[in-house]
Protein backbone atom coordinates (compact mmCIF):
# COMPACT_ATOMS: atom_id res chain seq x y z
CA UNK A 1 0.00 0.00 0.00
CA UNK A 2 1.46 2.93 -1.00
CA UNK A 3 0.36 5.80 2.13
CA UNK A 4 0.09 9.19 0.83
CA UNK A 5 -0.34 8.27 -2.71
CA UNK A 6 -3.22 7.74 -5.70
CA UNK A 7 -3.19 4.26 -6.20
CA UNK A 8 -5.63 1.44 -7.89
CA UNK A 9 -6.79 -1.01 -5.52
CA UNK A 10 -9.40 -4.05 -5.40
CA UNK A 11 -12.74 -4.23 -3.43
CA UNK A 12 -12.06 -7.40 -1.42
CA UNK A 13 -15.27 -6.98 1.05
CA UNK A 14 -18.21 -4.75 1.01
CA UNK A 15 -20.56 -3.94 4.12
CA UNK A 16 -23.47 -1.13 5.23
CA UNK A 17 -20.48 1.23 6.27
CA UNK A 18 -18.38 1.34 2.63
CA UNK A 19 -15.81 -0.94 0.98
CA UNK A 20 -12.69 -3.05 1.92
CA UNK A 21 -9.65 -2.42 -0.84
CA UNK A 22 -6.78 -4.50 -1.02
CA UNK A 23 -3.88 -4.18 -2.87
CA UNK A 24 -1.53 -6.86 -4.25
CA UNK A 25 -0.19 -8.20 -0.85
CA UNK A 26 -2.82 -8.13 0.43
CA UNK A 27 -2.83 -4.81 2.48
CA UNK A 28 -6.07 -3.03 2.40
CA UNK A 29 -7.55 0.09 3.50
CA UNK A 30 -11.45 1.17 4.19
CA UNK A 31 -13.80 3.63 1.69
CA UNK A 32 -16.43 5.00 2.95
CA UNK A 33 -19.49 4.60 1.43
CA UNK A 34 -19.78 8.35 0.96
CA UNK A 35 -17.68 8.06 -1.72
CA UNK A 36 -18.67 5.27 -3.36
CA UNK A 37 -21.25 7.07 -5.75
CA UNK A 38 -22.05 3.97 -8.41
CA UNK A 39 -22.70 0.15 -7.65
CA UNK A 40 -20.10 -1.80 -6.85
CA UNK A 41 -19.02 -5.22 -6.56
CA UNK A 42 -16.14 -7.34 -4.91
CA UNK A 43 -13.01 -8.28 -7.27
CA UNK A 44 -13.38 -4.67 -9.04
CA UNK A 45 -11.12 -1.90 -9.12
CA UNK A 46 -11.29 1.80 -7.92
CA UNK A 47 -8.82 4.95 -7.89
CA UNK A 48 -8.08 6.40 -4.08
CA UNK A 49 -5.83 8.12 -2.24
CA UNK A 50 -4.69 6.67 0.86
CA UNK A 51 -4.45 8.06 4.18
CA UNK A 52 -4.11 7.51 8.11
CA UNK A 53 -7.16 8.24 10.46
CA UNK A 54 -6.40 6.86 13.85
CA UNK A 55 -3.84 4.73 13.05
CA UNK A 56 -5.39 3.06 10.56
CA UNK A 57 -5.42 3.11 6.52
CA UNK A 58 -8.61 5.03 4.40
CA UNK A 59 -8.93 6.21 1.55
CA UNK A 60 -10.66 8.78 -0.08
CA UNK A 61 -12.10 9.28 -3.96
CA UNK A 62 -11.35 12.94 -3.11
CA UNK A 63 -8.54 14.38 -4.98
CA UNK A 64 -5.90 16.14 -2.06
CA UNK A 65 -4.02 19.34 -3.04
CA UNK A 66 -0.86 17.49 -2.47
CA UNK A 67 0.26 13.99 -2.37
CA UNK A 68 3.69 12.67 -0.43
CA UNK A 69 6.79 14.15 -2.35
CA UNK A 70 4.89 17.01 -3.21
CA UNK A 71 4.46 20.80 -2.37
CA UNK A 72 1.03 22.64 -2.25
CA UNK A 73 -0.65 25.77 -0.40
CA UNK A 74 -2.89 25.04 1.98
CA UNK A 75 -4.57 27.23 4.66
CA UNK A 76 -4.73 26.49 8.33
CA UNK A 77 -7.81 25.50 9.94
CA UNK A 78 -6.25 24.87 14.04
CA UNK A 79 -2.96 26.08 15.20
CA UNK A 80 -2.11 24.32 18.39
CA UNK A 81 1.11 24.49 20.53
CA UNK A 82 1.61 20.86 19.61
CA UNK A 83 1.38 21.67 16.16
CA UNK A 84 -1.21 22.60 12.70
CA UNK A 85 -3.80 21.14 11.08
CA UNK A 86 -4.32 22.13 7.69
CA UNK A 87 -6.86 21.63 4.38
CA UNK A 88 -5.62 19.61 2.26
CA UNK A 89 -8.49 19.06 -0.19
CA UNK A 90 -10.00 15.67 1.22
CA UNK A 91 -11.88 14.64 4.44
CA UNK A 92 -9.27 14.68 6.83
CA UNK A 93 -6.70 17.56 7.77
CA UNK A 94 -2.78 17.63 7.76
CA UNK A 95 -0.86 17.94 10.88
CA UNK A 96 2.34 19.95 11.10
CA UNK A 97 4.27 19.31 14.17
CA UNK A 98 5.58 22.71 16.09
CA UNK A 99 9.04 21.34 14.92
CA UNK A 100 8.10 21.61 11.49
CA UNK A 101 6.83 24.92 11.47
CA UNK A 102 9.31 27.62 10.07
CA UNK A 103 7.37 30.41 11.64
CA UNK A 104 4.66 29.86 13.93
CA UNK A 105 1.59 28.87 11.86
CA UNK A 106 -1.51 30.94 12.27
CA UNK A 107 -5.15 30.10 11.91
CA UNK A 108 -6.63 31.12 9.21
CA UNK A 109 -3.45 32.09 6.72
CA UNK A 110 -1.87 30.13 4.11
CA UNK A 111 1.36 28.81 3.77
CA UNK A 112 3.19 25.93 1.65
CA UNK A 113 3.35 22.91 2.88
CA UNK A 114 5.68 19.83 1.53
CA UNK A 115 4.08 16.57 2.41
CA UNK A 116 6.42 13.39 3.88
CA UNK A 117 6.04 10.43 5.70
CA UNK A 118 7.69 10.66 9.33
CA UNK A 119 10.03 7.51 9.26
CA UNK A 120 9.62 6.63 12.97
CA UNK A 121 6.22 7.34 13.24
CA UNK A 122 5.30 5.96 9.89
CA UNK A 123 2.45 9.12 9.74
CA UNK A 124 1.77 11.74 6.70
CA UNK A 125 3.40 14.67 7.74
CA UNK A 126 3.82 18.22 6.69
CA UNK A 127 6.32 20.66 6.98
CA UNK A 128 7.33 24.62 5.73
CA UNK A 129 11.07 23.93 6.30
CA UNK A 130 12.77 23.11 3.38
CA UNK A 131 15.97 23.75 1.73
CA UNK A 132 16.61 26.13 -0.83
CA UNK A 133 18.04 25.02 -3.82
CA UNK A 134 18.14 21.59 -3.37
CA UNK A 135 20.91 19.75 -5.83
CA UNK A 136 18.74 17.05 -7.95
CA UNK A 137 19.52 13.80 -9.78
CA UNK A 138 17.90 12.16 -13.11
CA UNK A 139 15.48 14.57 -13.20
CA UNK A 140 12.76 14.20 -15.42
CA UNK A 141 12.73 17.98 -16.71
CA UNK A 142 14.30 19.35 -20.31
CA UNK A 143 15.73 22.58 -21.20
CA UNK A 144 12.04 24.19 -22.85
CA UNK A 145 9.81 22.41 -20.71
CA UNK A 146 6.59 24.01 -20.23
CA UNK A 147 5.61 23.93 -16.15
CA UNK A 148 3.69 24.99 -13.63
CA UNK A 149 5.31 27.12 -10.71
CA UNK A 150 3.89 27.85 -7.42
CA UNK A 151 6.58 31.42 -5.99
CA UNK A 152 7.84 30.77 -2.70
CA UNK A 153 9.92 33.79 -1.53
CA UNK A 154 12.35 36.55 -2.87
CA UNK A 155 16.00 35.96 -2.64
CA UNK A 156 19.52 37.75 -3.13
CA UNK A 157 19.61 35.98 -6.77
CA UNK A 158 15.75 36.30 -7.89
CA UNK A 159 13.01 34.58 -6.77
CA UNK A 160 12.70 30.73 -5.32
CA UNK A 161 9.74 28.52 -7.16
CA UNK A 162 8.49 25.19 -6.68
CA UNK A 163 8.57 23.44 -10.53
CA UNK A 164 5.08 20.78 -11.36
CA UNK A 165 5.00 20.61 -7.25
CA UNK A 166 7.95 18.43 -6.69
CA UNK A 167 11.05 20.33 -7.21
CA UNK A 168 12.47 23.72 -6.17
CA UNK A 169 14.08 26.32 -8.65
CA UNK A 170 14.99 29.78 -9.35
CA UNK A 171 13.80 32.44 -11.32
CA UNK A 172 17.06 34.87 -11.65
CA UNK A 173 16.25 38.52 -10.89
CA UNK A 174 17.03 39.14 -14.99
CA UNK A 175 14.49 36.64 -16.21
CA UNK A 176 11.72 38.56 -14.33
CA UNK A 177 8.98 40.36 -15.96
CA UNK A 178 6.06 41.10 -13.80
CA UNK A 179 5.22 41.47 -10.46
CA UNK A 180 5.37 38.37 -8.57
CA UNK A 181 3.72 37.55 -4.97
CA UNK A 182 4.65 35.01 -2.72
CA UNK A 183 2.00 31.65 -2.88
CA UNK A 184 0.90 32.94 -6.60
CA UNK A 185 0.77 30.70 -9.34
CA UNK A 186 2.38 31.13 -12.53
CA UNK A 187 3.31 29.02 -16.40
CA UNK A 188 7.08 29.06 -16.39
CA UNK A 189 9.86 27.24 -18.58
CA UNK A 190 12.84 25.21 -18.08
CA UNK A 191 15.90 27.54 -18.92
CA UNK A 192 18.67 25.19 -17.89
CA UNK A 193 19.15 22.09 -15.68
CA UNK A 194 22.53 22.47 -14.18
CA UNK A 195 25.44 20.61 -13.52
CA UNK A 196 24.88 20.42 -10.38
CA UNK A 197 21.59 19.41 -10.35
CA UNK A 198 19.70 22.91 -9.83
CA UNK A 199 16.91 24.18 -12.07
CA UNK A 200 17.23 27.58 -13.39
CA UNK A 201 13.97 28.86 -14.72
CA UNK A 202 12.05 31.63 -16.94
CA UNK A 203 8.68 32.92 -17.21
CA UNK A 204 9.05 33.33 -21.06
CA UNK A 205 10.15 30.75 -23.81
CA UNK A 206 13.00 31.56 -25.24
CA UNK A 207 14.41 30.96 -29.08
CA UNK A 208 12.86 32.65 -32.35
CA UNK A 209 10.11 29.48 -32.38
CA UNK A 210 8.28 30.95 -30.18
CA UNK A 211 8.23 34.42 -31.19
CA UNK A 212 5.19 34.90 -32.39
CA UNK A 213 3.61 34.57 -28.49
CA UNK A 214 5.46 38.02 -27.97
CA UNK A 215 4.40 39.56 -31.32
CA UNK A 216 0.75 39.02 -30.35
CA UNK A 217 1.38 40.52 -26.94
CA UNK A 218 3.09 43.76 -28.55
CA UNK A 219 0.10 43.78 -31.48
CA UNK A 220 -2.67 43.92 -28.30
CA UNK A 221 -0.86 46.27 -26.62
CA UNK A 222 -1.38 48.13 -29.74
CA UNK A 223 -4.28 47.92 -30.48
CA UNK A 224 -5.18 48.90 -26.37
CA UNK A 225 -3.44 52.10 -27.21
CA UNK A 226 -4.91 53.22 -30.80
CA UNK A 227 -1.83 52.13 -32.76
CA UNK A 228 0.28 53.82 -30.61
CA UNK A 229 2.68 52.68 -27.84
CA UNK A 230 5.44 54.55 -26.53
CA UNK A 231 8.49 52.34 -26.85
CA UNK A 232 11.41 51.72 -29.47
CA UNK A 233 14.81 50.12 -29.65
CA UNK A 234 16.12 52.41 -27.74
CA UNK A 235 13.66 51.59 -24.51
CA UNK A 236 15.02 50.94 -21.21
CA UNK A 237 14.45 46.94 -20.17
CA UNK A 238 12.57 48.28 -17.22
CA UNK A 239 10.35 50.51 -19.51
CA UNK A 240 9.38 46.94 -21.64
CA UNK A 241 8.92 44.73 -18.73
CA UNK A 242 6.33 47.41 -17.27
CA UNK A 243 4.42 47.66 -20.58
CA UNK A 244 4.45 44.46 -21.97
CA UNK A 245 6.36 41.81 -19.29
CA UNK A 246 9.03 40.51 -21.37
CA UNK A 247 12.81 41.48 -21.73
CA UNK A 248 14.24 43.61 -23.85
CA UNK A 249 15.69 40.63 -26.51
CA UNK A 250 12.69 39.59 -26.90
CA UNK A 251 10.68 42.67 -27.77
CA UNK A 252 13.97 42.92 -30.09
CA UNK A 253 12.79 40.06 -31.98
CA UNK A 254 9.45 40.53 -32.13
CA UNK A 255 9.33 43.84 -33.26
CA UNK A 256 11.91 43.34 -35.74
CA UNK A 257 9.33 40.41 -37.26
CA UNK A 258 6.75 43.05 -37.40
CA UNK A 259 8.81 45.53 -38.88
CA UNK A 260 9.98 43.04 -41.33
CA UNK A 261 5.60 41.77 -41.72
CA UNK A 262 4.89 45.42 -42.55
CA UNK A 263 2.62 45.42 -39.99
CA UNK A 264 4.26 48.02 -37.68
CA UNK A 265 6.67 51.51 -38.38
CA UNK A 266 9.57 52.08 -36.14
CA UNK A 267 9.92 55.54 -35.28
CA UNK A 268 12.82 57.35 -33.17
CA UNK A 269 10.58 56.79 -29.97
CA UNK A 270 7.45 55.22 -30.79
CA UNK A 271 6.17 51.96 -32.74
CA UNK A 272 2.93 52.48 -34.44
CA UNK A 273 0.33 50.21 -36.48
CA UNK A 274 0.69 50.35 -40.25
Amino acid sequence: MQLGKTQTLKISEKNNSGLMLSDESGETAFLSKVFVHEEKEIGDEIDVFVYQDDHKLKATTEIPLAEVGEFAVMSCVQSLPSGAFMDWGIIKDLFIPYKQQKTKIIEGKRYLVYLYVDEILNLITGTTKFKRNPQYEDLPLQKGDKVDLIIMNESELGWNVVVNKKYIGLIYTSDVYKKLYPLSEEEGFIKAIREDGKIDVSLQPEGFENIDEFKQKILNKLEENFGLLHLSDQSSPDEIRDELQMSKKNFKKALGGLYKDKIVEILEDKIKLV
